[in-house]
């Protein structure tokens, strides 16, 4: 039995716990946080857990098996590091850390303790995302494709838009996509970005529209905003033909009850398919149960850190490049 830590209990790591509660294998046995209102709704939802100001403390103290690892960004680097140092597997909430050198330093950790470094990229998990991904890799719509994807909303703010904590929609909430796309077409090359600021009172970039170029030839479109109501539009677009989020107008049976999520794939010749997944367990739960296999050796890592540091190079790229709307190369 898993014997299991969390550091960093505010809304990502509390959404943590909630999801490893439904899973077996381990034990949650502390939590540690700043924040005693933190600790205390931890402990509500892990009564006769330890708690601890300070994770240190937690690692001296309590010796766990495995650790979740969920703070602010801009602490992921030096918090991971402590508990790779002691050879400790590591689930780290994404993105992996607020720069590339930093996400270098945590690999190197993780290989020279030949420990495991998994990084919360849970859209890896999501039968929703991988639903219409699969359609793609089975070439359902062609080759090249673009996959477009426009958000705008009022941000979380807080240490979400400092710049140097959080780094701002174009790393917090477009890692999610930069990550899948890596997934799905492979190694990233170059970004054409382009940003602006609409909230001057924070110090992040607020809102943002890059393209991410592949070797492939396939390309993701982003547009991302925390600092304004808009719209939002989804979707990926093949010379075969396209997919949208949603069901674009079609009825799904009655007999499902709501117990999925769909796509829909439109053909060539305008011919409609929906494409379904179930909505139980939820990725979050899913990603829980890989990393419990993976510390126990019954599953390979499905998102390592070697993975997951070309995600935050396409945000440090993007961020680079996009004050002056340039072209900038993805080094990791």
């Amino acid at each position: 039995m898993i014997r299991l830590a969390f550091v960093g209990l505010g809304g990502m790591g509390r959404m943590q716990v909630q999801s490893f509660l439904k899973v077996k294998g381990h034990r949650i046995v502390a939590g540690s946080d700043p924040s005693p209102d933190a600790r205390a709704k931890f402990l509500e939802l892990v009564p006769g857990a330890e708690t601890f100001e300070n994770h240190r403390d937690l690692l001296e103290k309590t010796d766990p098996d495995a650790v979740v690892v969920a703070p602010p960004t801009g602490l992921h680097g030096s918090v991971t590091s402590d508990f790779l140092k002691a050879g400790k597997p590591v689930l780290l909430e994404k993105p992996m850390a607020r720069t590339v050198a930093e996400c270098r330093k945590l690999n190197r950790l993780a290989h020279e303790k030949n420990t495991l470094l998994m990084i919360a990229h849970v859209r890896r998990f999501d039968p929703y995302w991988n639903s219409w991904a699969n359609e793609v890799r089975a070439g359902r719509i062609g080759n090249p494709v673009l996959w477009r994807h426009i958000v705008a909303n009022l941000g979380p703010g807080r240490w979400f838009m400092d710049e140097k904590m959080g780094g701002g929609p174009l790393l917090d909430g477009a890692v999610h996509d930069y990550d899948f796309a890596n997934s799905l077409f492979g190694d990233p090359e170059t970004v054409l970005s382009s940003s602006i600021k609409l909230d001057p009172s924070v110090t992040a970039i607020d809102t943002g529209s890059t393209i991410v170029r592949y070797a492939s030839g396939n390309q993701l479109l982003l547009s991302w905003s925390w600092a304004a109501r808009g719209c939002m539009m989804h979707d990926i677009v093949g010379p075969k033909g396209f997919i949208q989020f949603g069901t674009a107008g079609l009825t799904p049976p009655a007999t499902q009850n709501g117990n999925y999520q769909y796509c829909c794939l439109t053909n060539g010749i305008g011919k409609q398919k929906l494409l379904k997944s179930i909505k139980d367990p939820s990725m979050f739960v899913r990603q829980a149960r890989h990393f419990v296999d993976c510390v126990n050796g019954k599953a390979e890592c499905a998102s390592p850190g070697t993975e997951a540091i070309k995600a935050v190079a396409v945000a440090e790229a993007v961020l680079k490049a996009g004050p002056a709307g340039q072209i900038a190369r993805v080094k990791w």
